[in-house]
C-alpha cells in the first residue's frame, strides 16, 4: 500500500513528466488534438494532486487537534495525578 506522502510524490513526478511531454509536443509542432489530450490529462492529474494534498493537510490538522486537545490534557492528568 502506498501512503499519502508517497502517493503525492508519485503524482508530482507524473505531473512534471506530463508537463515536460506537453512542452515537448508544443515545441515539435504536435497537432492541436494531441496537445489538448495531453493538457486534459495533466489537468486531471493536477486536480487529483491538489485533492491528495488537501486530504493530507486535513489529516495533519486532525492529528494536531488530537495532540493539543486530548493527548496534552491526558499528559497533564498523568503528571499532575
Amino acid at each position: 500500500m502506498i501512503h499519502g506522502t508517497q502517493a503525492c510524490e508519485l503524482m508530482k513526478i507524473e505531473y512534471l513528466m506530463m508537463v515536460a511531454l506537453f512542452n515537448k509536443q508544443k515545441k515539435c509542432g504536435a497537432s492541436p488534438q494531441t496537445l489538448e489530450e495531453t493538457q486534459v490529462s495533466f489537468n486531471h492529474l493536477h486536480a487529483r494532486y491538489i485533492a491528495e494534498l488537501q486530504s493530507m493537510n486535513w489529516t495533519v490538522s486532525e492529528i494536531n487537534n488530537l495532540q493539543d486537545n486530548q493527548l496534552y490534557m491526558r499528559l497533564v492528568d498523568l503528571v499532575g495525578g
